[in-house]
């Protein structure tokens, strides 16, 4: 149902855009706007939108965009925490007791001992390297 109401947001979205793209020249006309004569208007009538146009871009990534993919990586995330994780989980294991690597299920404190015993060994061959 989400989704649906998504792209139905982006049908919207792309809508707008393209009446806007076809509706805002005609309302620079009908603001008294003209169109530039010379190189020069065309010019500042382009810095103007250039520099308009990065504070538009901001505010729709903002408020549509982030929010939409920030919802997209949360259901993402929630279908393979519910439904996928578990079952890739499983299969993993399977494969390796196939192949015959078994897991420890203490493999942390396995870790643990290992690092450890690294930190000891490197302690021991710095304090050689001071001596």
């Amino acid at each position: 149902m989400k989704i649906k109401n998504q792209k139905s947001k982006i049908k919207n979205i792309v809508i707008c855009l393209l009446v806007l793209s076809l509706v805002l020249p005609s309302l620079c006309l009908a603001q008294g706007l003209e169109q530039p004569k010379t190189m020069e208007e065309a010019e500042s009538l382009g810095m103007k939108i250039l520099t308009a146009l990065p504070d538009a871009v901001k505010k729709i990534w903002q408020t549509e965009a982030l929010p939409f993919l920030l919802k997209m990586w949360n259901w993402a995330k929630n279908i393979w925490n519910n439904y996928i994780g578990y079952q890739v989980e499983n299969l993993w294991q399977k494969f390796l007791n196939l192949i015959g690597k078994e897991t420890s299920p203490n493999l942390k404190e396995e870790f643990q001992k290992e690092k450890t015993e690294m930190q000891k060994d490197l302690w021991h061959r710095f304090k050689d390297l001071l001596e």
